[in-house]
């Protein structure tokens, strides 16, 4: 056994170097850098703290607990089709990692997870390199390490959910070489490029245009006949489609899914332009060039190393390999080097969308190209003759790379002196052991000390530029988390039932997600478009990609089912306030509280509706408008009970108005106010006594943000989500009456547009008395699954609408005592049923991801082709090799 393993370690060493130096490297950093489990820090930074960790909690929670999850989830807003969502950031098999770690250590899985992600990169570009190239030993090991630490996989290793991507690509390519050169590995072709399609259908997208590229070099460079060219293209487009096939199960149903979401922001006005002065791009090949910034608006990032950029330039001049490959090469380098800064090729990478942060995504694909073409030129360097003339060239090149980053240092913040005068001596001795002849017998010491620098040169990258981030420490995560799976618990263990939990204080947007609490707040890219619509309309924080629910009212409270709240204790001392109070709640004094713990409050809306409620026919006739959440809410409320002449909302003046180094103005709302003095603070204190214990709320128009102005209560800041794009609702006060309210407006710039700003006061007796109407008409709603809800109700009337606040989509299908009905889309938002007929009413809502089926049988099909394929192919009926 033991000579098994020496003669295996002897044979594949580079294999299990290009595994294990990443590994070690990457490890080790981390370790150095106290990452949790070996210190306080966290990798979770940016979109891994604020996004990811709470879905690989959703993971955790659905594979263990809640596997209908898988295609449904109240937890996702107000609830929504989950498929997309998995076959967007869940479905890489190292996720599986995760059911090993307890939940409350997911973080440490994360770890793990990542660190074998760039080990996974090496092995396969090792792969891949030595299978097409037939490199061996060193040279595979310092173009390995050098694509696992490449710039875009250190930048980008916080977006687990894209890194599958750049391990897979080595072994799709080398199994299209084996497919379109020597007509095997068929079925492996299709295989890892259907694997790729389901595990990241977005990543694998910007491949599929690679591949088209590739084949088309490999087809080039390896003309023969044209009955043969013919041939190639056929295999390629054949086998490409029965991938797509093999992955229609979960294709078709996100296609489907996207329509309705990012679908949506489809870009229509394309301006034929370069985004930026395309030799900036070359200061991305320094040493460590990157930092925060470049994270939401930067330029790509394409390091790969002084070796692979030095062996990559050398390739187009030795002339050892054939001129129609070589011109392939460069075409296919140049359009991708534009497609890196001409914005109509830079939307179609990335699905005629621009990306929200983390821009050029398919830059991996570029590092790959370019490391490829450096492994050709390293593979033929010892047999050609004409080496010099690539050696000069390389050096000539990279010098010019070197001096235009010098002479315009400081237009790159993300460039240091430091750093470049290290690139300068990496490259040097990186270029003088690769291209300066020895003795034979010293061949083998100059490969070694090469790869040294080479290795040291791609982590020094990683390392830097890594510094350059800020992480979440251990507490940061771990406490909140704790207090909200704390607060989880309690609230499950005392009701069993289908409600949603309103957050005073959350960690992310996703804390629903992650703890099953319903919170109708959400962030992901899947987002229904008409889910920020509707968060739009009643006064809460909404993007293109979350919906926060931070700003309800009494009246959406109820409305909405928003059954429990949790809060933060205001008596914390400052070891253990690690909760960030999202919003201002005053209205939690008309709640009722039923819970207490070392670190939070809880409280029991006594008002709220289950999700299904007997509702007017009059609330199908409501309307939708924008920037004005009072009226809104006051029409969906009347239109429910019937009673069309209700006001819930009073404007109400402010009893005082103090202007500092402002313009005096005699109206305030929508008028813009200017500072006097542009070098002193300017600020406008607003006081108000309320005159009942009544619910108070102040609008604001989307110019009142916190870019513009920070609002103050009293003598502290204002709890309120910093951005939003319409006009929000804040709860100020409620069973005040008697005591004066300050609000201060300090301002952030030369002027501020009171936008929508308008104070409410609220008739709580009514609204508390129409709320109470409709809980008399409440339904029984059970949720026998995520997916399956049954609502049971006696109906007095030949015709009642049964209104529900779960979003409409065609994927629920609705039965009434085992009759299928039609559901209605009502307030352009959400699900209802029209039922006829008095007496016992039996209602089961069912939730069928739309074309799922057809998936389905697509992806059966083709599972039947490839085991056709395969017996067809196997080696006694398989064909003559091309070559």
């Amino acid at each position: 056994m033991k000579v098994k393993i020496v003669d295996f370690t002897k044979r594949h060493y580079s294999l299990l170097l290009s595994f294990w130096l990443p590994f070690l490297i990457m490890g080790g950093y981390f370790i150095s850098r106290n990452m949790y489990p070996f210190g306080s820090s966290s990798l979770l930074t940016v979109d891994l703290g604020q996004q990811y960790v709470d879905f690989f909690a959703f993971f955790r929670n659905t594979l263990l607990h809640h596997p209908t999850s898988f295609f449904y989830s109240f937890s996702k807003a107000l609830g929504g089709d989950m498929l997309g969502e998995w076959a967007y950031y869940l479905l890489s098999p190292f996720n599986l990692l995760l059911l090993i770690f307890p939940a409350k250590n997911i973080d440490a899985a994360i770890f793990l997870i990542t660190i074998l992600k760039y080990s996974c990169a090496g092995l396969s570009f090792a792969f891949f390199i030595e299978k097409t190239q037939h490199l061996r030993g060193l040279k595979t090991v310092m173009l390995s390490v050098s694509y696992a630490l490449m710039g875009w996989f250190v930048a980008y290793q916080l977006n687990l959910l894209w890194l599958d991507a750049a391990i897979l690509l080595p072994l799709i390519c080398y199994f299209l070489n084996h497919l379109l050169l020597q007509n095997q590995q068929k079925i492996a072709y299709s295989l890892t490029l259907a694997a790729a399609l389901i595990i990241n259908y977005y990543t694998a997208y910007m491949i599929c245009i690679f591949l088209l590229l590739y084949a088309s070099w490999l087809i080039i460079a390896h003309y023969q006949s044209a009955k043969r060219f013919g041939h190639q293209i056929l295999l390629f487009i054949s086998n490409s489609i029965l991938a797509a096939g093999l992955a229609a199960i979960i294709l078709v149903p996100t296609f489907y899914s996207l329509i309705g979401s990012k679908g949506q922001y489809t870009q229509q006005l394309i301006h034929y332009k370069f985004e930026y002065f395309p030799p900036k791009m070359l200061a991305k090949l320094i040493i460590g060039s990157f930092n925060f910034q470049q994270m939401p608006s930067g330029l790509p990032n394409i390091f790969i190393g002084s070796l692979g950029l030095l062996s990559f330039i050398a390739y187009f001049f030795f002339r050892q390999f054939p001129w129609k490959e070589r011109i392939a090469s460069l075409l296919i380098t140049l359009f991708l080097l534009l497609s890196l800064c001409f914005e109509p090729l830079d939307l179609f990478w990335h699905g005629m969308q621009f990306p929200v942060w983390y821009p050029y995504r398919f830059s991996f694909i570029v590092s790959f190209w370019m490391l490829l073409l450096a492994g050709r030129a390293l593979q033929q360097l010892k047999k050609v003759p004409s080496w010099k003339i690539a050696a000069i060239s390389s050096f000539v090149l990279y010098a010019g790379i070197i001096l235009y980053t010098f002479l315009n240092l400081k237009k790159f913040s993300f460039v240091s002196t430091t750093n470049l005068t290290l690139t300068v001596v990496m490259a040097i001795l990186i270029w003088l052991l690769l291209f300066w002849p020895v003795d034979l017998k010293y061949q083998p010491l100059k490969t070694c000390l090469l790869s040294i620098i080479v290795i040291v040169e791609v982590a020094s990258n990683a390392f830097i530029s890594l510094n350059n981030l800020s992480y979440l420490s251990e507490k940061e995560y771990a406490q909140p988390t704790a207090a909200l799976t704390n607060n989880a618990t309690w609230i499950h263990n005392h009701n069993h039932g289908l409600f949603r939990t309103g957050e005073v204080y959350s960690r992310t947007k996703n804390d629903g997600l992650a703890h099953d609490l319903n919170t109708g707040s959400y962030f992901s890219s899947a987002l229904e478009k008409n889910v920020p619509d509707f968060y739009g309309m009643i006064g809460n924080p909404d993007g293109d990609n979350y919906v926060t629910y931070s700003n309800g009212t009494l009246i959406s409270d109820a409305l909405l089912g928003m059954k429990y709240f949790i809060t933060p204790k205001s008596n914390l001392s400052n070891t253990q306030q690690s909760l960030t109070q999202l919003t201002e709640k005053p209205d939690l004094k008309t709640y009722r509280q039923i819970a207490t713990n070392k670190l939070t409050k809880t409280y029991l809306n006594q008002h709220s509706l289950p999700l299904a409620y007997l509702a007017s026919n009059q609330l199908t006739k409501t309307k939708s408008f924008y920037d004005d959440p009072t009226t809104f809410q006051t029409n969906w409320l009347k239109s429910a009970t019937g009673h069309q002449s209700d006001q819930y909302f009073t404007p109400q003046n402010f009893n005082e108005v103090v202007f500092q180094n402002v313009t005096q103005q005699l109206r305030l709302t929508d008028t813009v106010f200017k500072k006097k003095n542009l070098a002193k603070e300017a600020k406008i204190i607003f006081k108000f006594v309320p005159t009942t214990n009544n619910s108070y709320y102040l609008t604001l128009g989307a110019p009142l943000d916190s870019d513009n102005v920070t609002f103050y209560l009293g003598n502290r800041q204002l709890n309120q989500y910093s951005t939003f794009r319409h006009a929000v609702v804040v709860n100020l006060a409620s069973h005040a009456k008697g005591q004066e309210i300050v609000l201060t407006a300090v301002f952030k710039k030369s002027s501020l547009w009171l936008n929508h700003f308008v104070l409410y006061q609220m008739n709580n007796r009514l609204v508390n008395q129409r709320l109470s109407q409709l809980k008399k008409q409440q339904p029984t709603v059970k949720k026998l699954s995520e997916r399956r809800l049954q609502i049971s109700y006696t109906q007095k009337k030949s015709q009642q609408l049964v209104a529900t606040t779960i979003p409409y989509s065609s994927g629920w299908h609705a039965e009434v005592n085992g009759q299928p009905v039609k559901t209605t889309k009502i307030q352009q938002m959400f699900l209802g049923i029209k039922v006829n007929g008095a007496g016992v009413k039996k209602i089961t809502l069912t939730y069928r991801p739309p074309y799922l089926l057809t998936g389905l049988i697509v992806s059966l099909i083709s599972i039947a082709v490839l085991i056709f394929s395969y017996w067809f192919y196997r080696p006694k009926y398989r064909p003559k090799k091309f070559i």
